[in-house]
């Protein structure tokens, strides 16, 4: 196995640099932070339960001798599975897609923000985002496009003193609006 390429964003005194090796739980709750973020996926979660519930309330309308539930079950359990276990399925695939590169070394730095892993690194200035929002256990970075397809997450759990959590917080809210 090849020796990590050193990230190009320099360290100085005002940036943090942290190790971390992203897990399934890491995605999931990036892609909920997403999904509460972004227009679509927002819109998503209201419009597929309203539509089987207009299913729904068409057989109801014909009355118990109609003979539609086995569509209602079954749209019913798609329209849960879309809710609950694309999100998990989502997460697994990126997970398994990323699992090979190992641990990263990220530094985060006031023009921007740096990875490498054993195979490569990238280097990223705010501009490659459009704004940035936090959960309680990862701050989580979206593209400037409207469905922030790509995302960068970067976890508490990497940050090495207490007060890290601050520090990069105050380096993201310079470069990129919350939301």
């Amino acid at each position: 196995m090849s020796e990590a390429v050193t990230a190009p964003v320099p360290a100085h005194a005002d940036s943090l640099t942290f190790d971390y090796e992203l897990t399934v739980a890491d995605m999931r709750s990036a892609l909920r932070a997403r999904a509460r973020v972004v227009r679509s996926a927002r819109l998503q979660k209201v419009l597929l339960p309203l539509c089987y519930a207009v299913f729904a309330a068409g057989i109801l309308v014909k009355g118990p001798e109609a003979r539609d539930w086995p569509p209602l079950v079954i749209c019913g359990l798609v329209a849960v599975f879309a809710l609950v276990g694309g999100p998990v399925l989502q997460a697994r695939s990126l997970h398994k897609a990323l699992q090979g590169q190992g641990p990263r070394h990220t530094t985060v730095a006031a023009g921007g923000m740096a990875a490498s892993w054993a195979q490569g690194s990238q280097s990223m200035a705010w501009s490659a985002f459009g704004r940035y929002t936090e959960t309680k256990d990862h701050f989580v970075l979206l593209s400037p496009d409207k469905r922030g397809a790509c995302l960068v997450i970067l976890p508490k759990r990497a940050l090495a003193a207490p007060g890290d959590a601050d520090r990069l917080r105050a380096l993201l809210d310079a470069g990129l609006p919350r939301v």
